[in-house]
């Protein structure tokens, strides 16, 4: 059976990556985590990122032939305040692993973000030059030119996610709908515009990457791209709430110590291409918030 190594796998892409592969029935699956658990029914390895020999034994002596990495410092507040922790998070773990994938023969898929760039010239194709704007974007555009020299490699730029968790786990979509059936007001940008993904199709198409042999760098990207006020008012609709609670805001109204990029929309031609089966689900679909 195939060995697959999955990082972050409690986490809101990893954990559905996991579960994707579990329902297989056919692979030899071991989760990295930090505190939290992942979907049941693989093999455990709870590792801080920052413990780069743990990362190498855990590497060397599983001997995966499929390694997705999906775990980083995400919160862009929490990079900010702790740059060092994240630079050894999100970019020094990011290459041990995939020296470790590369010593073993192993595919390696780095999943980056679309907030390596500004938002000033979006819509984003794979040849635009990273342009961050926050720590936590530095960090995975330095990972990204950290892991670019190494063999069977592949960088995932990954948008904005949405969907219930496959953990019991804090989620912001989550929280997001149950404001929506509530009837509670929520707070929302207008003019801060993502091309958002179903977190069950990122994790279904970084499978069919990691099987592939695309080497370089790949956007995904949803069908759609909207402002978080329009995203969740699609939902809303779909729901059958014609008029949800919803206070819309600018983004520079909120002072914060990094500014927020405009417009992260992504072109993912390049994936349509390889998988032209694959059609990204609309955030109205009522398969994301069942």
């Amino acid at each position: 059976m195939p060995r697959w190594l999955i990082t972050g796998a409690s986490g809101q892409l990893g954990a559905r990556v996991l579960h994707a592969l579990l329902a297989r029935k056919h692979a030899d699956l071991l989760a990295l985590v930090g505190t939290r658990e992942p979907p049941p029914g693989a093999a455990i390895a709870r590792i801080p990122l920052d413990d780069v020999e743990a990362l190498r034994r855990t590497v060397r002596d599983f001997a995966p032939d499929f390694v997705i990495h999906t775990a980083a410092m995400t919160a862009v507040s929490e990079a900010f305040a702790r740059p060092d922790d994240a630079r050894r998070q999100n970019t020094l773990a990011t290459r041990i692993l995939a020296e470790s994938a590369a010593e073993c023969g192993a595919r390696f898929l780095f999943t980056s973000t679309d907030m390596v760039f500004d938002g000033a010239n979006a819509p984003y194709t794979e040849d635009a030059a990273p342009t961050p704007l926050s720590v936590y974007g530095r960090t995975k555009a330095d990972a990204e030119r950290a892991i670019a020299d190494l063999p069977h490699t592949l960088t995932v730029r990954i948008p904005l996610l949405f969907g219930l968790p496959a953990t019991p786990r804090p989620s912001t979509f989550a929280n997001q709908l149950a404001a929506l059936r509530e009837n509670r007001e929520q707070t929302l940008f207008t003019d801060e515009f993502r091309t958002p993904m179903w977190n069950r199709d990122a994790a279904e198409a970084l499978i069919r990457l990691a099987e592939s042999d695309v080497a370089g760098v790949l956007h995904l990207c949803g069908p759609q791209r909207l402002s978080r006020m329009e995203m969740i008012v699609a939902v809303a609709r779909a729901m059958g709430i014609a008029s949800p609670a919803i206070r819309p805001i600018s983004r520079l109204d909120v002072a914060g110590p990094e500014p927020r990029p405009a417009d992260l929309s992504l072109r993912a031609e390049r994936f349509g291409r390889l998988f032209p089966d694959f059609s990204p689900t609309p955030v109205s679909d009522p398969r994301t918030w069942s």
